[in-house]
């Protein structure tokens, strides 16, 4: 029998201005086997652990895995009755080592830091010896005590995140190299005072970084050289981007942090996105007639932890009179409308906006139902291929000339698989509007002719300094502009 291996994690992204607390019932919680079945065949994190678990010839424990889509705080006694539920069984588990699913931005009710707390708890009852690596999303607001915590930390890459199983796979190669070869590692965190909102990866300014990054990770003493860009929808003492540096210990794991941290801090001022207001927004997707542009609405991603009923890009295009198919607008009441009066009939709407006025006035209209369909499906996209998504039940519906889908559970569009379920081919309507930051770049990159970017108000703006910040302990950037590295 091979070494004893936990895994387990909670994974939330925590948008705190977020009208709504995430309950436990917003979670998927998964036991066991549960945890097996549902990462098999999936370029997940989850995936690569366990993958990478068996090439290693280890014994792959399942032991509890929560997540729910990015929401508002988590109440207290749900993360509670999570994060105790995991220590019992880890606990118990007689296990040599522990691989860990996390985010980085979670937030609960008394933890403004749920892997900190999470992490703290297991070290405490596991030993200062035990192995702890954990495998990190790149919008954790990541600080120093976690790095002291884990033994290991191993944030994706790329935003869209198409590593993740690779971040897996990596994380127990380490547990082997302290299991088996008996190496000690250290984790250094340099946590910087500035907020970016989501970018990819792509932009020139992050090229540079990954430049830097990648000879230092090339050496045989470092296990891992990344920067995280921070998740700026949190309202925590201190929220804001940093670097993560893995190294042997003796190697100088700090200080190969604070390199690439001066490097990222000097190029702050270029982490730009590109976007317009969405009336703007819609007229230069229509401007040259080009086929299959996609219209991304930022500011509402339910990936941030935004409602997904924003009005303001679907009143645009409806008020254009383009030609568009929208993915999708989070209205479960109108689902449940257009289900009762069933595919064909024509009813009165009064959709979205239901989260308050930041995003937008309800659209009144009436709207054709074209389709009742399961929004079960699989994702294609090269981030999270295998993920299995279920958007509940969704309506298709027509106003003036926008396909709309409408659906009863809440995640951003990764792919075509809710246009598909829908009954949509994305293939004959000029535009695409779909709400997504970046993460639908993975699939629609290549795809569409042009990508064009809308931003509203919304829980999660372009603008990251628009938002209240009454608990932010230190002067950051660019809220502050005589804000310091350090």
């Amino acid at each position: 029998m091979g070494l004893r291996i936990g895994i387990a994690g909670v994974f939330h992204e925590t948008n705190t201005y977020a009208p709504r607390h995430t309950a436990l019932d917003a979670f998927i919680v998964l036991r066991g086997g549960e945890i097996i079945t549902y990462s098999q065949d999936t370029k997940t994190y989850l995936g690569g652990l366990v993958d990478a678990c068996v090439s290693n010839g280890f014994e792959a424990v399942p032991l509890l895995y929560a997540e729910a889509t990015p929401s508002g705080t988590i109440e207290q006694s749900a993360y509670l009755t999570l994060r105790d539920e995991l220590a019992s069984m880890v606990a118990e588990a007689n296990l040599d080592g522990l691989l860990l699913a996390l985010h980085g931005a979670g937030v609960a009710e008394g933890a403004d830091n749920i892997e900190e707390d999470l992490c703290g708890l297991l070290r405490e009852r596991c030993g200062p010896s035990f192995p702890i690596i954990a495998t990190l999303d790149l919008h954790g607001n990541l600080n120093p005590p976690l790095g002291r915590l884990c033994s290991a930390l191993f944030p994706v890459r790329y935003n869209p995140h198409t590593d993740q199983h690779e971040r897996g796979v990596e994380a127990v190669r380490c547990m082997a190299s302290i299991l088996v070869d008996g190496v000690q590692w250290e984790t250094a965190i340099v946590s910087l005072p500035m907020l970016i909102p989501p970018v990819p990866t792509s932009l020139p300014v992050f090229k540079e970084l990954e430049a830097i990054c990648d000879p230092i990770e090339d050496r045989d003493d470092v296990a891992c050289a990344r920067i995280m860009h921070g998740f700026p929808y949190a309202d925590v003492p201190h929220c804001g981007s940093s670097v993560c540096v893995v190294a042997r210990a003796g190697a100088g794991a700090a200080a190969l942090a604070k390199r690439v941290a001066e490097a990222l801090w000097q190029r702050r001022t270029r982490i730009k996105v590109d976007c317009l207001p969405p009336a703007e927004a819609v007229a230069e997707a229509m401007r040259d007639g080009q086929p299959m542009v996609v219209i991304n609405e930022f500011s509402d991603n339910t990936g941030a932890g935004s409602p997904g009923d924003g009005t303001h890009l679907l009143r645009a295009l409806i008020e254009s009179d383009a030609a568009a198919c929208f993915s999708h607008m989070f209205d479960p009441e109108t689902v449940r409308q257009a289900a009762a009066a069933g595919v064909g009939a024509t009813i009165e709407v009064r959709m979205g906006a239901r989260f308050g006025p930041l995003h937008g006035e309800p659209i009144v209209a009436s709207a054709e139902v074209l389709g009742i369909n399961s929004g079960l499906y699989n994702v294609k996209s090269p981030m999270g291929t295998g993920e299995i998504i279920d958007l509940g039940l969704l309506a298709t519906l027509r106003i003036a000339k926008v396909v709309i889908i409408v659906s009863s559970g809440r995640r951003q569009t990764l792919d075509d698989g809710p246009f598909i379920k829908a009954g949509i081919d994305i293939s004959q309507f000029p535009i695409v509007a779909l709400k997504s930051s970046q993460h639908f770049r993975a699939y629609f990159t290549g795809r569409a002719s042009r990508i064009v970017t809308a931003d509203a108000p919304g829980l999660s703006p372009v603008t990251v300094s628009h938002l209240p910040r009454p608990r932010l302990a230190r002067k950051t950037w660019p809220i502050h502009e005589d804000a310091a590295a350090t």
